[in-house]
């Protein structure tokens, strides 16, 4: 699922992973296709870091995230178990047991991790 994070995707990201404003900083250009897989996988020290930054959104820039997700557009497939579990617990505290439940369809009906 290539593709380039318009600059929502790329405010959400910033939010999820501040540290990357002192990477560009440093003229350092990261391209991310995706924002949680690497939010989970290369910028959290571990699942209570990811839900932490995932707290740390607005209801709005969750929803969004979510219907990125449920669209298709976001993929999770390379989120380790322990990581999407915590996904689907704040969205269901955040958002709503529905959104939840279609995050972890999705997260679920998804195509294997190509890293």
């Amino acid at each position: 699922m290539a593709r380039n994070l318009d600059e929502k995707e790329l405010q959400i990201l910033r939010k999820l992973a501040p540290e990357l404003a002192e990477m560009e900083a440093q003229g350092i250009d990261i391209e991310y296709m995706n924002i949680l897989p690497p939010v989970a996988n290369h910028h959290s020290r571990d699942t209570s870091d990811f839900e932490q930054r995932l707290r740390k959104l607005s209801a709005d820039d969750m929803r969004f995230l979510a219907d990125l997700v449920i669209q298709g557009r976001e993929a999770l497939s390379c989120l380790h178990p322990a990581f999407a579990e915590i996904l689907f617990s704040v969205a269901g505290q955040r958002l709503s047991s529905d959104v939840a439940d279609q995050l972890r369809e999705a997260y679920e009906s998804g195509e294997e991790c190509s890293r």
